[in-house]
C-alpha cells in the first residue's frame, strides 16, 4: 500500500526484529501497568510475531491496523484490549487517500470484529487532510463505530503547505468543528455522549486537569524500534533528540520551548513531541496548527459548565490506548 499522506518506510530501520523477546519481556515488566501497543506500518505483516508478543507481561494490549489481515487473528483478537482501525471517512475520501478498495476492507474488518463479539474498543483512526470535511467524515463514521479519532496531516505533510492547510482550516475544518461540537453537545444535553475521542479527551482534561502530553510520548510512553532501540516517538526513528538508549540504559524526555508558556498548555500539553521539536513548516505553519488546536480547546471550553453538570463522567480514555487525543 502506499497512502498518499505517508512518507512510506522509514529508513535505516530494519524489518525484522533483532532483539529477543526475553530482553522485550523484563524490559516491560519493570512497569506493573504496562500497556502494549501494535503500530507499524502494518503490525499484521507480522501476524505470528504479534500473537508470540501477546505473552508479554503485560495489563493491556493495543492494536493499530489497517483491517486487511485482522480476520488471521481468530480468536486472539480477544486479548486486545483497543482495536485500532484506519480509515478516514466516507468511503470516497478513505479510497483516495489510502487506495481503492481500502474502505470495505476496513467495514469487513469491523463486521469481523462485531460477529465475534469482540468486546473490546473499537476506534475508527482517521487521518485528517485537504479533502476531508470533518463533519462529513466523522458523522458518517459515528454510524458504525463507538469511537473516533483523527490526526491532522500536518508539519511532515506529502501533500500540502502551511499556507494551503491555514486556507482549508479556515473554511472547511474550524466551521466543521463548530458544527460537530453542536452535535456532540446537544447529544450530552440529551445523556446520549457520542464518542468522538479529541472532544471526550480534551474535556477530560478541561474538567480533571489532566495535565502533560496527551499521548506520554518520551515520558511516560515508549516506542521500541526493530533493533531494539528506545524511541520517544515511533515516527521519529532518525532524529537524534528521539533516541533516548536501549532496554539496560534510557532517558526520558519532555516538552519545551514556547509550548511551555503558552495559555492551553495546561491542556494541550504541547501537542506533539515530533511537532514541537521539528519545525518543519517554520514558525509560520508551527503557529497556524497551534492556532488550530487553540480554536478546538476554546470552542470545547464554552461548554465546560454544561458537561460539568452531566451524569457522565468524562474519563476517556482511562488508559493509554494510543489516540494522542489533540489532533
Amino acid at each position: 500500500m502506499n497512502c498518499i499522506y505517508c512518507g512510506g518506510s522509514i529508513k535505516g530501520m530494519p524489518e525484522d526484529i533483532q532483539y529477543s523477546l526475553d530482553d522485550l519481556a523484563k524490559f516491560i515488566s519493570r512497569d506493573k501497568e504496562a500497556i502494549v501497543a501494535f503500530y507499524g506500518g502494518e503490525p499484521l505483516l507480522k501476524i505470528d510475531r504479534v500473537i508470540e508478543m501477546l505473552s508479554l507481561p503485560a495489563q493491556k494490549f493495543v492494536l493499530q491496523t489497517n483491517g486487511f489481515f485482522i480476520q488471521k487473528l481468530g480468536d486472539y483478537i480477544h486479548r486486545f484490549d483497543a482495536i485500532l482501525l484506519s480509515i478516514d471517512g466516507r468511503k470516497e475520501i478513505t479510497d483516495f487517500y489510502r487506495g481503492k478498495g481500502c474502505y470495505d476492507k476496513v467495514m469487513e474488518a469491523l463486521k469481523f470484529l462485531k460477529e465475534n463479539e469482540y468486546e473490546g474498543e473499537i476506534i475508527a483512526r482517521m487521518t485528517v487532510s485537504y479533502k476531508t470535511d470533518i463533519y462529513k467524515d466523522v458523522m458518517h463514521l459515528l454510524k458504525f463505530f463507538p469511537y473516533v479519532h483523527w490526526q491532522l496531516d500536518v508539519v511532515w505533510s506529502n501533500l500540502w503547505s502551511w499556507k494551503e492547510f491555514k486556507k482549508w482550516a479556515e473554511e472547511s475544518y474550524k466551521p466543521g468543528i463548530k458544527k460537530l461540537i453542536k452535535f456532540w453537545i446537544e447529544g450530552i444535553a440529551k445523556g446520549n455522549v457520542a464518542g468522538i475521542v479529541p472532544f471526550l479527551g480534551i474535556m477530560k482534561r478541561i474538567l480533571h486537569g489532566e495535565r502533560g502530553l496527551p499521548c506520554q510520548a518520551g515520558e511516560k510512553a515508549f516506542a521500541i524500534s526493530t533493533d531494539g532501540k528506545i524511541l520517544a516517538c515511533p515516527i521519529a526513528y532518525d532524529f537524534e533528540w528521539n533516541l533516548l538508549g536501549d532496554f539496560k540504559n534510557y532517558k526520558r524526555i519532555r516538552i519545551g520551548g514556547e509550548c511551555l508558556k503558552c495559555d492551553v498548555y495546561e491542556i494541550c500539553g504541547g501537542r506533539c513531541l515530533f511537532f514541537n521539536k521539528e519545525k518543519l513548516w517554520g514558525e509560520e505553519g508551527f503557529k497556524e496548527v497551534c492556532n488550530v488546536t487553540k480554536f478546538l480547546i476554546n470552542e470545547l471550553m464554552k461548554y465546560k459548565d454544561l458537561c460539568k453538570k452531566s451524569k457522565y463522567k468524562f474519563n476517556y480514555p482511562e488508559y493509554n490506548n494510543t489516540t494522542e487525543i489533540v489532533p
